[in-house]
């Protein structure tokens, strides 16, 4: 990585975060702009010591910068607080709370500290104006680039720890997202700057770019005691809506392709979807018949199990996509030279190469008419070729002995070289890129047990390397064949522009991430698609809106790259059409309480003609259709409910969800009837469900009338479900 800068020679390890502080203050002085990874790659421990320092010293200047920052959960109310304090002490035990975070949450940080974030987890700053007024509208390939315009003069980073044979190995494990982008850029800055890393045995190690030596840091805080295992992010319940989309997705990917899938419960259902298309193809093709999927499958996907496989290109390696890996569906190596895939694509099998490969070598242009030294080391080195191979001047030794001209442009020589000099098979190939990750617990410990042939299949990288194509677009045009960006958005309007990061009023859910980058890399490929997925809907009964739009008040995406969208009620093919076109597309897929209302308002601004008609076949588009359709295959098991597991047991989702309904209640009086009537109600007797739940809320033995109304509401809930 490379970051010495005209700064100490030599790297400063202590087990101390306060020393660590104390040694960034002396040599930056009191002015101290952070940059620090999204998700699991902070070294909390560092943070908090340079928090706490910055609250006691008010002459000290701090900015953080970063993304998505994580601390276990709080209840906003008592009874909120009672379901989530046995679970945060399960589930986050050891986990240590940021600081600053606590603090903006309570918007109570000093006037001195500013939290700046360009993604947030998802509604986390609704509400808090600190949040709103102090978030960057970024693209991801673009924060490297933001930071250093904000003047960034630290970089703190999470590192794994791996010790062979006495060697000590860093790795930048699950970021090595902007470090790796913005570190050259550090290099040509005129300020003095640092780069500061923690130790943490606990998060998984990888090589590949994501290793670094211990001289590339500045500082390196290694202290045992303050490991710690990586934030865990349970997953939650797909519903049979999320399934009727996700699988419609599942249905888009092209064996042999490449595979980009954002986070949530929707990506999750179109890899369970990709899942189930591969373990039991014949009720996947049920399942997608039930579905009705339209016209799309034939051209752009498959419903066929893989026999390619599929490669992954995705900025977030999720605990779905891994799986996926798992299973053996997500297996298609990619490889960091031009000729190497060149080859591949062109359909050499690269455990077993051809037998006439050093013809088709010269056929692409890769062979000179003489091979140097240094070139038969690089065939050899990539699996080309094996090691007997030798040049000599003039002359090639061949693994067999025997000794022929130097001369490629010989039919004869490459014959010799097709019979006894290729190798075994193609060498440090890649199925998965990512430049981050994060999931729940049993994630982290299943990519800390990787064998090690099955790791070096997992290249963490730049985010620069993952979400864009220009920087290498010949090679990463090759690799990323057939590509399926699949995303979330929240709305679409019915022009095609679509909005996932804020509210109207310009509240930010959560931000730009990536998004962009893919939906624009999709455009740049020739075979490449974007697909967002979109609940058709928000909210339930009389608050239920659409979330197909007229117009919305801005756009994460704009409509001149539209592509596809997919909603529980089918996909509409955007790309290349007309705005009429692609108005009556999205009205083909909207929840049919809503079609007319989107229809008029098209109408009025002359973008529909004055007979348009919402066709026969899309007014049957409701919540009930769908899940008729779903529910017999969620209820066989195709499609479980947590179907890659969850750090929370099935009792607590149960609680979850049941005293949700409380919540629900109180949004209508139909609701707030109910509830008062489940209260007047005799008491439920204490059938098995209900116990757990008062015994995890330690609402047992109520104490006091506080409580005993607690347990009291907490009946309630059970009785109204």
């Amino acid at each position: 990585m490379g970051t010495r800068n005209a700064r100490a020679s030599t790297t400063l390890v202590t087990s101390h975060a306060s020393e660590a502080v104390s040694d960034m203050l002396r040599r930056l002085g009191k002015r101290l702009v952070v940059g620090t990874p999204l998700g699991i790659g902070k070294p909390n421990a560092l943070l908090n010591a340079l928090y706490q320092r910055a609250v006691e010293d008010p002459t000290i200047s701090l900015d953080i910068i970063t993304a998505l920052s994580l601390n276990p959960p709080r209840g906003a109310s008592d009874l909120e607080e009672r379901v989530l304090r046995p679970i945060r002490k399960r589930v986050w035990g050891d986990y240590p709370r940021l600081d600053y975070l606590d603090a903006l949450e309570a918007q109570s940080l000093p006037p001195n500290v500013r939290v700046v974030e360009f993604y947030v987890k998802s509604g986390a700053r609704l509400h808090n104006p600190v949040g709103q007024q102090n978030y960057i509208s970024s693209n991801y390939t673009h924060v490297a680039r933001d930071m250093l315009s904000r003047g960034v003069n630290l970089l703190l980073q999470a590192v794994s720890l791996r010790e062979d044979e006495g060697r000590r190995r860093l790795s930048l494990s699950s970021n090595p997202d902007v470090t790796l982008q913005i570190v050259p850029m550090l290099k040509d800055v005129e300020w003095p700057w640092l780069a500061v890393a923690q130790i943490n045995r606990e998060m998984p190690w990888f090589g590949n770019d994501a290793e670094v030596a211990e001289a590339d840091f500045d500082i390196v805080l290694d202290a045992p005691e303050l490991d710690h295992s990586p934030f865990a992010v349970p997953h939650a319940p797909i519903s049979a809506i999320d399934y009727a989309i996700g699988v419609r997705a599942s249905a888009l990917v092209r064996d042999g392709g490449t595979l980009q899938v954002g986070i949530g419960n929707l990506g999750d259902a179109a890899c369970q979807g990709l899942r189930l298309r591969e373990s039991d193809n014949v009720t996947y093709r049920k399942l997608l018949a039930a579905l009705q999927p339209g016209p799309l499958v034939e051209p752009l996907g498959g419903v066929d199990r893989f026999g390619k496989g599929l490669y992954v290109a995705s900025e977030l390696i999720s605990n779905p996509l891994f799986a996926l890996f798992e299973d053996g569906i997500v297996r298609r190596r990619v490889y960091e030279d031009a000729t190497l895939q060149r080859l591949v694509n062109d359909g050499a099998d690269p455990d077993h190469l051809p037998p006439d490969l050093y013809d088709r070598l010269w056929a692409m242009g890769a062979l000179d008419k003489r091979l140097s030294s240094a070139y038969i080391e690089w065939l050899q080195d990539v699996g080309l070729a094996r090691t007997g191979l030798v040049g000599s001047g003039p002359q090639l030794r061949l693994p067999d002995a025997h000794v022929v001209d130097n001369a490629l442009d010989d039919p004869e020589v490459r014959a010799a070289l097709n019979r006894s000099a290729i190798g075994e098979g193609l060498r440090h190939g890649a199925s998965m890129h990512g430049a981050f990750f994060i999931g729940p617990a049993d994630f982290y410990r299943r990519l800390q047990m990787l064998d090690e042939p099955r790791r070096a299949l997992i290249g963490m990288t730049s985010v620069a390397e993952v979400n864009r194509i220009f920087t290498h677009y010949e090679l990463e045009r090759l690799q990323r064949q057939a590509a399926r960006f699949i995303n979330i958005a929240m709305k679409v309007t019915l022009l095609g522009a679509a909005v996932s990061d804020q509210l109207k009023d310009g509240q930010v859910i959560s931000g730009v991430g990536g998004q962009y980058n893919f939906v624009s890399m999709a455009h740049q490929l020739e075979d490449g698609r974007s697909i967002l997925l979109l609940r058709s809907t928000h909210g339930e009964g009389k608050t239920a809106e659409s979330n197909i739009v007229w117009e919305y008040a801005h756009a994460t995406i704009p409509r001149h790259l539209r592509d596809i969208v997919i909603t529980e009620y089918g996909a509409a093919d955007l790309r290349g059409k007309t705005d009429r076109e692609c108005i009556e597309a999205l009205i083909a897929i909207a929840d049919s309480r809503f079609q007319e209302q989107l229809a008029d308002a098209a109408r009025k601004a002359g973008k529909l003609p004055a007979d348009y008609r919402v066709p026969d076949s899309a007014r049957n588009n409701t919540p009930q259709a769908i899940t008729a359709a779903v529910q017999s295959f969620i209820d066989g098991g195709a499609l479980p409910k947590l179907p890659f597991g969850s750090d929370l047991k099935d009792q607590e989702i149960d609680l979850i969800a049941t005293l949700g309904r409380l919540k629900s209640a109180g949004a209508s009086w139909g609701g707030r009837l109910r509830l008062l009537g489940a209260l007047l109600a005799p008491a439920l007797p204490d059938r098995e469900d209900l116990v757990f739940a008062l015994d995890h809320l330690d609402l047992a033995r109520p104490a006091g009338l506080r409580e005993r109304f607690m347990a009291r509401l907490v009946r309630a809930a059970y009785a109204m479900r």
